[in-house]
């Protein structure tokens, strides 16, 4: 469950500590929106893109998503948690935040996943299995290109060369297509896991309202968030992406905080 606190400064040193913190007090404009990335992220440089209003790609009207559970295609109440800015494949970006404008009615509360926690867990089990996902994990290059966008051969356990673990979830990752049928089956079987553990995570983390004014903010390499479903039409949140000195550098091109300006060459 995110801390609240009011001053940019605690944010940081909160987000820093433990992967996401709300802010309260941010505002609602769009330059308002923007400064928030520039305030809390301000002694890494942050490349900060115009934000994105989010209104659609919430729940429908029965306040479902389609989402995965293993090998099935599942309706459930939520949105999986899962990684922002995967279109821009390795070079996605490493902090993300949510401005509310207007909550739901009814439904939309956010949970974050602390993906640490699971790797730290596997690094400290003593089953061989564990140790063999562990490396596969952060070993094993697969394919985690969306199609259409940016280039993304890589493990899901990343290290950016600059300190920084990039673990990820998007539903786009598979095996990598130029291995072995036999090496594919065995990635395929490993990401199965992964998407499960995900998954699993996103039923029991704990549920929070956003308030107007209210900023979710996101070390976008280590947690995952999502929300459950609502059909109110009038919630409305400002989206804003950042790349800082930490990330692997701000893509090349126009920026923006969706992806509309990811897709590939």
């Amino acid at each position: 469950m995110p801390r609240r606190v009011h001053d940019p400064a605690e944010a940081f040193r909160v987000l820093r500590a433990d992967g996401a913190v709300v802010l309260t007090g941010a505002g609602s404009s769009r330059e308002d929106a923007r400064g928030i990335a520039q305030r809390v992220l301000a002694s890494l440089a942050p490349v900060v893109p115009d934000p994105a209003p989010i209104k659609e790609g919430g729940g429908n009207k029965d306040n479902t998503y389609r989402t995965w559970e293993g090998d099935d295609r599942r309706v459930v109440p939520f949105q999986s948690g899962h990684t922002d800015g995967f279109a821009y494949g390795d070079k996605y970006p490493d902090y993300i935040f949510l401005l509310c404008i207007r909550p739901a009615a009814s439904g939309g509360e956010s949970f974050a996943i602390d993906t640490y926690r699971i790797l730290d867990a596997l690094a400290a089990s003593d089953c061989p299995e564990d140790a063999a996902f562990l490396a596969f994990l952060t070993g094993s290059p697969v394919e985690q290109t969306e199609p259409g966008f940016q280039r993304s051969l890589a493990p899901v356990v990343l290290d950016n060369g600059r300190g920084r673990r990039m673990s990820r979830w998007t539903p786009v990752q598979r095996p990598d297509p130029s291995l072995s049928a036999d090496e594919r089956t065995r990635q395929r079987m490993w990401l199965e896991r992964w998407k499960t553990l995900t998954y699993q995570a996103s039923q029991h983390a704990p549920r929070f309202l956003l308030q107007p004014g209210e900023a979710l903010c996101l070390d976008n390499y280590r947690m995952l968030h999502g929300r459950e479903g609502f059909d109110d039409v009038e919630r409305t949140l400002w989206r804003i992406w950042a790349w800082t000195t930490e990330s692997t550098g701000a893509p090349d091109g126009l920026l923006f905080s969706d992806s509309r300006f990811a897709v590939a060459p």
